[in-house]
């Protein structure tokens, strides 16, 4: 029984390091996932990939993204929803929920909301917004600028419903506007990347790829703390499961 348990802590130990020999695969183009989708009854299964591990790396076709990467991270995993594929994007898009979602922010050692505010813009230079878009607004190929304002400062993004059907989404997102920390600018205009793979697995069952970039286009700060980002995917997954987003434990404490 000993070794038996000796064995099983030595997979746990090994498997994380495994995961990252391969490069980040989200479920497109035919390709299995990496990492690979965590069961509804286990946590979520998670990668992180530095500009070293990525150097080089051809990332998947389908996510567009161009240029070098200082960090990825990704997060795989499935969860129970009665809710149908239209009031799963609807909750996705609603930006305006935003700061009542919170994640567990490493460097603060706290729970912080997503966003301090967050709204939908009447158009991508505007100033007046308008309320979240419903899901008849929101038709594959659709763009929706939203602004934000964190911990950082006040930026722009750009919100694409990229695939839309009864049983898949794709949506992704990025900043068009540089996110700064006082004098500094932390990420130039799509510097800041993210995209969610939503896919029907089961009756009240689906499966979440996210997997969000910092691109050579940003500060080096911005490849800091790693798990804080995981902690930013995992408080989407808390969301869209209908799980309280700031239940104890977070999936990345430190």
């Amino acid at each position: 029984m000993a070794m038996r348990i000796a064995c099983a802590w030595a997979l746990l130990i090994l498997l994380p390091a495994a995961a990252l020999a391969a490069p980040p695969t989200p479920p497109c183009d035919g390709q299995a996932p990496v990492p690979a989708y965590a069961p509804a009854s286990a946590p979520p299964a998670t990668g992180v990939w530095s500009g070293a591990d990525l150097r080089g790396v051809a990332l998947a076709s389908c996510l567009g993204w161009a240029g070098e990467s200082r960090l990825i991270v990704a997060l795989a995993t499935t969860f129970h929803s009665p809710l149908t594929a239209d009031q799963l994007l609807r909750k996705l898009a609603a930006v305006s929920a935003y700061p009542s979602v919170k994640y567990w922010s490493v460097t603060r050692q706290a729970w912080r909301p997503l966003a301090a505010q967050a709204a939908v813009l009447t158009a991508p230079d505007a100033i007046t917004t308008r309320s979240d878009l419903s899901p008849e607004e929101l038709s594959s190929g659709r763009q929706v600028y939203y602004s934000e304002h964190g911990d950082l400062s006040a930026a722009t993004h750009r919100l694409r419903v990229v695939e839309r059907s009864a049983d898949h989404l794709v949506v992704t997102t990025e900043n068009t506007t540089p996110i700064r920390l006082m004098v500094v600018t932390v990420f130039e205009p799509g510097a800041l990347q993210l995209a969610t793979f939503i896919d029907r697995a089961g009756p009240d069952l689906w499966t979440l790829y996210q997997i969000t970039r910092v691109g050579a286009a940003s500060s080096a700060m911005a490849a800091d703390h790693a798990a804080s980002y995981v902690n930013r995917l995992d408080a989407f997954r808390r969301y869209l499961s209908n799980v309280p987003t700031d239940r104890e434990p977070p999936l990345m404490p430190h």
